[in-house]
């Protein structure tokens, strides 16, 4: 796997962690709307970051299939 791949992943991971370190660090309250203002951020936040590195994701391996597949051809 390529560095860009690798990134790609590693900010995928980065996005899930975003999404889930309110809870875990004990940011969310525990009573009442659990949809705070901080909460609904880092959701959205790690949302764009997740979806941000899928498309890096699909765009690397996209290419790198084209690539082989003219590499068979040849």
């Amino acid at each position: 796997m390529k560095l860009g791949s690798w990134m790609s992943f590693i900010g995928l991971m980065a996005g899930i962690w975003v999404i889930v370190s309110p809870y875990l660090v004990g940011f969310a309250p525990t009573y009442g709307n659990p949809w705070s203002g901080m909460v609904v951020g880092t959701d959205i936040l790690g949302i764009l970051i997740i979806l941000a590195s899928l498309v890096g994701l699909v765009g690397f391996w996209g290419l790198q299939l084209k690539e082989w597949t003219q590499e068979r051809k040849s």
